[in-house]
């Protein structure tokens, strides 16, 4: 068997055997001095030992649990607060309590009074056009019989004159009557009177700006 060599190490291997024998002794007797003491203790011993501590620790849960009990008894708790009902209709009551007020009336009178200020609009501008046709129908009178009656002074028909101006006769007949019903826009009407004036040589302009226009 061959020594073994511990690297480091300066004492001699006998030494060193000697050093390892003496921990391993030291440590075998501590061990069996342990397991002898416990080994004299009667086993009454022992048990008396374990109750006593297992008594204890009884009388500490009790006291800990008593303490809790009457402090949490003695402590108020707070009654539970009932969550109130929000409803999202008044009552009839209520409705009826309120006072009522001119502010919903007022929608309505402003609406009644942009209708009467349309309508009274309206009916001017009816008024208006009615008059000035009334004004071009005197007018068209006027010339209307001015140019028969040259027409019939010349002994002139309205298919002589229908030849000259390529002017439908009932045209020229509602011209001479002042029908604006059978008449075309004012514009031709004004058209009409000056070619039919040329035609019989009389100054068809200023005739035609006898019969007003807008």
């Amino acid at each position: 068997m061959k020594t073994p060599q511990f690297s480091g190490s300066k004492l001699p291997p006998s030494s060193e055997y000697a050093l390892i024998l003496g921990a391993g002794a030291t440590a075998a007797i501590s061990i069996a001095a342990q397991q002898v003491a416990v080994a004299t203790l009667p086993v009454t011993t022992l048990v008396a030992l374990g109750l006593l501590n297992r008594y204890r620790l009884d009388q500490r849960l009790q006291d800990s649990e008593s303490e809790g009990f009457t402090l949490e008894a003695a402590t108020p708790r707070p009654a539970p607060s009932t969550p109130q009902r929000v409803t999202a209709q008044p009552r009839p009551d209520a409705i009826s309590a309120r006072p009522q007020t001119g502010a919903a009336s007022a929608p309505s009178a402003r609406f009644s009074d942009q209708r009467h200020y349309i309508h009274e609009t309206l009916a001017k501008k009816l008024q208006a056009r009615a008059d000035f046709a009334a004004i071009q129908q005197a007018s068209l009178q006027k010339v209307g019989a001015y140019l028969q009656q040259i027409r019939q002074e010349k002994a002139l028909s309205l298919d002589d004159i229908y030849q000259q101006t390529y002017i439908q006769p009932y045209t020229l007949k509602a011209i001479e009557t002042g029908n604006l019903k059978q008449l075309p826009e004012p514009f031709y009407i004004r058209a009409f009177i000056q070619k039919y004036a040329s035609a019989l040589g009389l100054e068809g302009a200023s005739l035609a700006a006898d019969f007003p226009t807008l």
